[in-house]
């Protein structure tokens, strides 16, 4: 029997699996691993795997469809329930066994719903199975805390998001990549790759949670994504289910040869039409494409501008073309953040959003987490405001 468990770094390997092997979540023996359980990481460069090895191996090893018994996600690892998520888990379904099965932390209602992570009620809403016909569900409930996805009667729907892409054209990504670039490996491009759509599925679910906090679930909003993905945090954003994008002008670039935004606008054009707009000028002109905008988004995009002038007029053409009641979004190297903190105050009241989680920060109240580590982590993160989303609204 073959068990895999995914964690978000090796350093919360042991807490992960100590979840998992506690008599506390497993009273009936029903979820427990076998103690030969291999564990895959977002970290780790070792793609020559064999699960036999002893080692840790990478996340985005290309697994081979239907041949693990059952995958368990680690209390670390940072899965949303959104659309990035359900389709990373719809993934998994295609890696095991036709009778076998993904095992995962479910939270309470409120506190799902607070950090953005996967309740009950949220899977069975994803992998619905049951309703008005008879069965074996989806989804089944184990332990407290703890729920597994099978195949069911039927295949759940893939759900619309860059990661459907991904998994679909990732390996084609990386044989172009091969033929085009002789110098990186296919261990090289996959690393990066995963790690690319990895950051952005957490850095778009925490976007989209501030969208979502905003503007609700169903008011229409215009968003300018200047960022260094090419669009990816945006281009999530617009397929998303839980908010409303009326409009998306992206900042792209021909520089990441990984990152292929034409094909992955051109496989969701049906869902897409004309609301996606790239902008392969500058960041200054991406800004000007529309007089205004309702969200903009500055992600990890300021070091790449040579000095604080630079840096500053970027911020202020930003902020001057945000509508009244938009938003400014940014996030960057801490550095910078302290040197720009300042400006950002005199705009208006500053909103700070963890990057751990989904969550709103705020001051002294305590963001709970299955993962000790993470819930210290969480603490810090409140005191330091260290990396965190800084968000602010232009006042009526």
């Amino acid at each position: 029997m073959t068990d895999l468990i995914l964690h978000k770094h090796e350093k919360y390997i042991t807490e992960d699996l100590n979840y998992y092997f506690s008599g506390k979540r497993d009273i009936n023996n029903q979820i427990r691993p076998n103690q030969d359980i291999y564990s895959l990481t977002l970290n780790s460069q070792h793609f020559n795997i064999d699960f036999n090895d002893g080692k840790e191996g990478n996340l985005f090893f290309p697994i081979p469809a239907f041949s693990i018994d059952r995958i368990y996600i680690g209390i670390s690892f940072p899965l949303f329930a959104n659309n990035w998520g359900s389709s990373f888990l719809r993934y998994l379904l295609t890696r095991i066994k036709s009778n076998g099965s993904i095992i995962l932390p479910v939270y309470p209602e409120m506190q799902a719903a607070e950090k953005n992570l996967w309740s009950r009620s949220i899977l069975e809403d994803s992998f619905l199975s049951r309703s008005r016909w008879k069965g074996t569900s989806n989804i089944w409930a184990e332990n407290d805390g703890v729920m597994s996805i099978r195949v069911g009667r039927k295949w759940p729907a893939m759900a619309r998001s860059t990661a459907k892409y991904l998994f679909a054209q990732g390996a084609n990504i990386i044989i172009r990549n091969s033929l085009k670039n002789s110098s990186m490996t296919n261990s090289e491009s996959l690393f990066k790759l995963g790690n690319i759509y990895w950051d952005n599925a957490n850095n778009s679910a925490i976007v989209e949670r501030i969208i979502h906090d905003f503007f609700g679930r169903k008011q229409a909003v215009s968003m300018c994504d200047i960022g260094e993905s090419n669009g990816l945090i945006g281009i999530e954003c617009l397929l998303s289910d839980y908010i409303k994008i009326k409009q998306l002008v992206c900042f792209t670039t021909e520089n990441e040869p990984l990152l292929d935004y034409k094909s992955l606008v051109n496989s969701f054009h049906h869902e897409i039409h004309d609301r996606y707009i790239s902008v392969n000028n500058t960041k200054a002109e991406t800004l000007e494409y529309l007089p205004s905008y309702d969200v903009i988004c500055l992600i990890d995009c300021l070091s790449d501008n040579t000095s604080n002038e630079n840096i500053d007029t970027l911020i202020l053409k930003a902020w001057e073309k945000v509508v009244l009641g938009g938003i400014l979004i940014i996030k960057d190297e801490q550095g910078i953040i302290d040197d720009i903190s300042l400006m950002l105050a005199s705009f208006g009241t500053i909103n700070h959003y963890s990057s751990l989680v989904a969550s709103k920060i705020i001051d002294d109240e305590v963001i709970s987490h299955y993962s000790s580590t993470i819930a210290q982590e969480l603490e810090m993160e409140n005191r330091d405001k260290n990396n965190v989303f800084w968000v602010i609204q232009k006042a009526w």
